[in-house]
């Protein structure tokens, strides 16, 4: 049984929390603009945690496009967590929830260093890669 626990965000507290692990991620470990990390997109998406006991290590946000399409983006873990299995549980969960939004397809734009535990999850290449915020990206999709 993992000691993490999986929980859509229900307050605000929780999200400058889930922020926290974005900003920690993209911005300080990337060099990413937090201009581009935090774009305006967030009072509209869904956003989900993973905890630790009571501290937040992982963090990702879904925006729904159509009544039947979601985007995954802005998928982070802190450092010391990677490789752990949070990602593909996170995954899971999220699962769940479009399944219970009657979503039927996800795409996302992943990074390409991590396009193989994408591909692992169930996700397939679509296009050709493209740069994004200075890096790497391959968009990718699956169907729920």
């Amino acid at each position: 049984m993992s000691k993490f626990s999986y929980k859509l965000v229900t307050g605000g507290a929780e999200l400058q929390e889930a922020f926290e692990v974005r900003r920690q991620v993209f911005v300080r470990e990337q060099d990413i603009s937090e201009d581009l990390v935090f774009d305006g997109h967030d009072r509209k998406a869904l956003h989900m945690v993973v905890k630790d006991g009571e501290r937040v290590i992982g963090s990702a946000r879904v925006q729904f496009l159509a009544d039947n399409q979601a985007k995954l983006e802005r998928m982070a873990i802190l450092k010391h967590y990677r490789r752990k299995g949070i990602g593909k549980e996170m995954l899971l969960f999220l699962d769940a929830v479009w399944k219970d939004k009657q979503v039927q397809q996800v795409i996302i734009h992943a990074q390409f260093e991590v396009v193989p535990f994408y591909k692992l999850c169930g996700f397939d290449k679509l296009g050709l890669p493209f740069r994004e915020a200075g890096i790497k990206h391959m968009k990718m999709h699956k169907q729920v």
